[in-house]
């Protein structure tokens, strides 16, 4: 008993060893959960997850139907998904010490997300640090509270749904500027403008405010703070693909 106790705390401390960069470069942490959400790893592995979970650059994460959850970054951003929604974090690079190394890229497969900025797009002058992307354009931000919608085109033999507008991507601010790309080209979307965009080889471009536009509101449970749109009110810092 006397030699395997020292045995068992230097394997202790060699898994902990192991396991240090591991936690050490999580690039968010489930802060909220309401229901269930999963992800798959980029060996194929598939996790539940809880809070306090990490995530890392290249899963993609996945929450259930009427389930609600809400990550926060390392740089203090926050996202928060809505039901039956899915994500990938492209790449995402945060360190306090060096702005110039910031970087931050989620895919929007499906569903819809609220965003929070964090430091990242706000304290760097590289304005590709930050990009959220989406089926037909690029966002990207620099310190802005921003709504995004994506709404398919219909499957062939259907109609386009007669309560929403028609098929694309559209952009709303509520602080800030948004660089809305596509097509080789950039849109400068401000307070009070709408950026449309409905194929990814032509320019996007400005169109008056839609009054159908769907809406997200994370739970109120999860304490997000927003700002009130002039588009659409508490739509700010939304991404829908439905």
């Amino acid at each position: 008993m006397q030699v395997s106790a020292p045995r068992l705390s230097v394997r202790a401390l060699a898994a902990a060893a192991l396991l240090a960069p591991l936690l050490a470069f999580a690039q968010a942490t489930v802060q909220h959960l309401s229901g269930t959400l999963s992800v798959q790893r980029p060996d194929g592995s598939v996790l539940a997850l809880a809070e306090r979970s990490d995530v890392f650059v290249g899963d993609v994460i996945s929450t259930e139907r009427d389930s609600y959850a809400q990550l926060r970054f390392t740089d203090g951003g926050q996202v928060t998904l809505r039901p039956s929604t899915q994500v990938k974090i492209e790449a995402y690079g945060y360190d306090e010490g060096r702005p110039e190394r910031d970087s931050f890229a989620m895919q929007l497969f499906r569903g819809g997300l609220r965003s929070l900025t964090g430091l990242i797009g706000k304290r760097t002058p590289n304005r590709s640090a930050y990009r959220m992307l989406t089926s037909t354009a690029t966002i990207g931000i620099r310190g802005t509270d921003y709504s995004a919608i994506d709404i398919p085109a219909p499957g062939p033999g259907e109609s386009a749904p007669s309560d929403l507008p028609p098929p694309g991507v559209y952009v709303t601010v509520a602080e800030g500027q948004i660089a809305f790309i596509a097509g080789g080209l950039e849109l400068v979307v401000g307070v009070g403008q709408v950026g449309f965009s409905n194929n990814i080889n032509l320019p996007p471009k400005l169109i008056p405010p839609p009054l159908n536009l769907p809406q997200v509101t994370p739970p109120p449970t999860f304490g997000q703070t927003l700002k009130t749109s002039s588009i659409n009110a508490g739509s700010n810092m939304e991404c829908v693909v439905q």
